[in-house]
């Protein structure tokens, strides 16, 4: 399995080879992007900013700072972004969904910009081929646990009480109940607890919508255990379910940390490279599994096609188990007649 590797490439010096004009252009869109959608403004505006921010160097580098409106850009367009492409492969090592997430923050940016009439036309669209096969591309290990595992994490969790914490126990058993996504969970709060009905509301999670997150009963305890906690410590204002303190202040625990954190959790059953996302495909798999019921699984996913959540969530299964599957209908249907 192919490990991701990290390039440092874009220093202060690299950024400051980006033509103040780009510059300026490109703040304009994010803007009135930021304005209309503020909720991702932290979040898929700052990696398409991250993203826009490399386009502009490489353009300083290979094309002497060429303006994105002028009428240059737009005649070698084809050329400048397949260089580009060759660059994220070659230079950058950069797999192909964040290749392809790169060229589509740059064609926002030009799609904006035939909106507000700044030019006539998009310099690539429909002109230029994406990766293919990105989905297929695997970067990181993909775990899916069985009840056996699920358990041994469970109990590791309780009885290593020296390696973690209730906090550990909260956000595995939480992530394991609702499915979510790992920064819906980083967004958790006490205001949008609904104990008795068991579930956060109105969390936002990604591209800014706006999701529940349901837990179970055993969940419910461990959360009460934590209020309790919480109720003891000095000094405490902080809303967010999860946190961490710095010096003498508590504050919420960021994103990076509840994935680490998940990743402390998988060397109970003994995988160093677990992460959140492995949680999230092991339930929603499992409610498959239980169920034989895709589309409860799409929609516990919050999925909009049930495509997603086969292609993605659910384990392939093996020809000994698809065998199985064949002869256990052909004697069920046996016994009926």
């Amino acid at each position: 399995m192919a490990k991701i590797t990290r390039i440092k490439y874009f220093t202060k010096e690299k950024k400051a080879l980006i033509s103040p004009d780009n510059a300026k252009l490109y703040d304009k869109y994010l803007k009135s992007s930021v304005i209309k959608n503020k909720e991702v403004q932290s979040t898929t505006y700052k990696v398409y900013k991250n993203y826009m921010d490399q386009f502009l160097v490489y353009l300083a580098e290979y094309w002497d700072n060429i303006g994105l409106y002028d009428d240059l850009f737009f005649e070698d367009a084809i050329d400048i972004m397949e260089g580009y492409i060759g660059f994220c492969q070659d230079t950058l090592q950069n797999n192909k969904k964040v290749i392809n997430t790169k060229i589509s923050a740059v064609s926002s940016f030009f799609l904006w910009s035939m909106k507000r009439r700044y030019v006539d036309r998009h310099p690539f669209d429909k002109k230029l081929e994406r990766m293919k096969g990105a989905n297929e591309e695997k970067i990181i290990n993909s775990y899916y646990l069985d009840d056996n595992q699920i358990e041994q994490v469970t109990k590791g969790l309780v009885e290593n009480t020296k390696k973690y914490d209730l906090q550990d126990q909260l956000i595995w058993s939480i992530m394991l109940d609702s499915a979510n996504r790992v920064g819906a969970i980083s967004k958790l709060t006490l205001s949008q607890l609904d104990l008795d009905e068991m579930m956060f509301t109105g969390i936002r999670e990604k591209r800014g919508y706006r999701v529940e997150v349901a837990f179970d009963e055993e969940s419910k305890n461990l959360i009460e255990l934590w209020l309790a906690e919480r109720k003891e410590m000095d000094n405490l204002e902080v809303d967010s379910l999860f946190i961490t303190k710095y010096g003498k202040e508590y504050r919420p625990m960021s994103y990076s940390s509840i994935q680490q954190r998940i990743q402390k959790i998988g060397e109970i059953i003994g995988l160093d490279d677990f992460h959140a996302h492995c949680v999230r495909k092991t339930k929603l798999n499992k409610i498959y599994r239980d169920t034989g019921d895709l589309s409860i699984a799409a929609e516990y996913a919050n999925h909009k096609s049930v495509e997603t959540t086969r292609s993605s969530y659910i384990k392939p299964q093996t020809k000994a188990e698809i065998r199985d599957k064949i002869s256990k209908l052909k004697n069920k249907k046996q016994d009926e007649e």
